[in-house]
């Protein structure tokens, strides 16, 4: 049974995608960490600034002089023109913030005193407020911040609240923030999170792609070395250097290459040696075996049965000549002749003079 087939990927994408998830994971979670926690400063400050703003504008306002302010009849009081005006002028003063109102809680019930909005949707005084968030009831008591936006039938708000100078906890002041303005800060805020992040993508992929490519360059660099090497192709030395591990691969590469090449260039030398020794081999068993061929032939002709002649001792030749003996054995070796007489022949043909001088022995 065949093994699965698998998808094969390079060390390049395998490195790229390792780079880019490495460097996101950490930008991203660094980016995230911050992000999050400019939020939390930015609603933390938010809360303490209406915190703050709310403990401020309660110090300037004494709750005993709103006493007489109970009903809508008590709108043309001057007490209460004059506090109207007063919470109109800093709202307009500051654009951040919705509206400015004091509340008064007379056992369970809270009604409005003053309410600086200025369209037909004005809480007038004795107006109950129904479903009031815990952090007001918080107020009458102590600064206090909503945790989150609040609804209510003027819209949603992030408040914050103060008791009232002399309010003996009958009495705050709240600052309402529309949720919108919160969330215009949250955005310019979530909008630089995305610019942080998109750099930070940018930068995984340019950091993912400067280390993968210089690493897989060099890899390559080096296979195309060895396949050079498998033909026999002994490049010099690599000079793209990178100051790190990869370079004693590189020097180990370019020592491999020179021993080879000086290997490769000393067994060239040897086979052209060894072919010359053959071709001196060939050209002297060559030129032996011409000489023994030619020292057979006449050994043939010695060793065979020759024609002489029993006066003048001439031999016969194969063309049917008559040569003399040392003419015949020249011709068929390599001896030369040389010529004197034998002591029986001297005798035979000088005796006389011969005995006579004693030049021949007896």
């Amino acid at each position: 049974m065949s093994s699965p087939s698998r998808i094969r990927l390079r060390f390049g994408p395998k490195l790229f995608i390792s780079h880019f998830l490495a460097v996101l994971l950490v930008s991203g979670s660094i980016g995230t960490f911050f992000y999050y926690n400019a939020i939390q400063s930015l609603m933390q400050s938010l809360r303490s600034r209406l915190q703050n703003s709310a403990a401020l504008l309660s110090q300037s306002i004494d709750a005993r002089d709103l006493e007489v302010v109970r009903s809508e009849a008590d709108v043309q009081k001057e007490i209460y023109q004059a506090t109207l005006d007063k919470l109109r002028r800093l709202r307009r003063a500051n654009p951040d913030i919705a509206f400015l109102f004091i509340m008064r809680k007379e056992g369970e019930r809270i009604a409005f005193v003053v309410d600086s909005d200025e369209t037909d949707k004005q809480a007038l005084p004795g107006r109950e407020y129904a479903d009031a968030p815990d952090r007001m009831q918080t107020g009458f008591h102590t600064p206090s911040v909503d945790d989150k936006p609040y609804r209510d039938e003027w819209g949603v708000f992030l408040s914050g609240y103060a008791p009232l100078r002399n309010g003996e906890g009958r009495y705050l002041v709240g600052i309402d923030m529309r949720a919108d303005e919160v969330d215009n800060k949250l955005s310019q805020l979530r909008l630089t999170g995305l610019v942080s992040l998109l750099s930070s993508l940018l930068l995984a992929l340019l950091f993912a792609f400067y280390l993968s490519r210089g690493l897989t360059v060099r890899i390559d660099a080096l296979i195309t070395r060895c396949r050079h090497l498998a033909m026999g192709r002994y490049e010099p030395k690599n000079e793209n250097r990178g100051f790190d591990e990869f370079d004693d691969l590189v020097d180990a590469f370019d020592t491999m290459s020179a021993e080879l090449g000086q290997m490769r260039r000393k067994a060239q030398e040897a086979i052209e040696e060894l072919r010359d020794s053959r071709d001196n081999l060939e050209t002297r068993v060559q030129e032996r075996t011409r000489e023994l061929e030619t020292a057979l032939e006449k050994l043939q002709v010695l060793s065979g049965l020759l024609p002489i002649c029993c006066s003048c001792k001439k031999i016969r030749n194969d063309q049917g000549y008559w040569q003399q003996v040392e003419q015949f054995v020249s011709l068929h070796t390599g001896a030369r002749f040389s010529h004197g007489l034998c002591p029986e022949c001297g005798v035979k043909l000088y005796g006389d003079l011969l005995s006579k001088k004693s030049v021949l022995p007896s």
